[in-house]
């Protein structure tokens, strides 16, 4: 797939926030899309951070091209059409879906890291409110630490720790409705399934 945005993809243009009238993190009130033709495409406006997929419902608009098309084919597979939304919605208000839109991708901000050296696998990296409140202190310490250490232990060669783990501690800031296993899984490039995981 492309990294650049498409004739057809769909971008929010609008997005209010409850303080202004908008619906929040949920519904389409205060929230108002646009289908990118070929000038907007070549003029560089929007980036694939602004793209946004409809969750499928009566009063959302679709993207059009390939994508647009994928939505078709996966109605089609469970006999739906995109008109069956709004004739739901008449035939019963409570079970009627209006749909929304998510970002398809988003990038998160105040991003920060520290590297950890510690000898403990067992042992966190970072204090939890309630070590916090105890008064309970960890004994990783940050790769700044680390490198005094290791000056230290070349002027001391029995100072040498050959049992010395390092982690990394990250810290970010995403949008509602984003996932920070999501973040996680696609800077370490390793699968969330939790099979997976149990194995680590």
């Amino acid at each position: 797939g492309s990294s650049d945005v498409q004739v057809g993809d769909l971008v929010l243009i609008e997005d209010k926030s409850l303080k202004e009238g908008g619906g929040g993190t949920s519904g389409l009130k205060g929230k108002a899309v646009k289908v990118l033709d070929a000038e907007d495409v070549k003029g560089g406006k929007y980036s694939i951070s602004d793209v946004v997929l409809p969750l499928v419902g009566s009063k959302i608009i679709y993207p059009k091209g390939s994508s647009g098309e994928h939505y078709d084919e996966l109605l089609k597979k469970d006999d739906i059409s995109k008109a069956d939304f709004s004739k739901i919605g008449n035939i019963d208000k409570e079970i009627s879906l209006s749909g929304d839109y998510r970002k398809l991708m988003c990038k998160p901000s105040d991003v920060t890291f520290e590297i950890k050296a510690y000898q403990d696998p067992y042992q966190p990296l970072m204090q939890t409110d309630l070590m916090q409140m105890a008064g309970t202190e960890i004994t990783a310490a940050t790769i700044t630490e680390v490198d005094q250490a290791k000056e230290e232990s070349k002027r001391d060669p029995e100072n040498i720790n050959s049992t010395t783990l390092f982690g990394m501690v990250i810290g970010f800031t995403l949008p509602p409705s984003s996932y920070a296993t999501i973040a996680l899984r696609e800077l370490t490039k390793r699968p969330t399934a939790s099979d997976y995981q149990s194995k680590l």
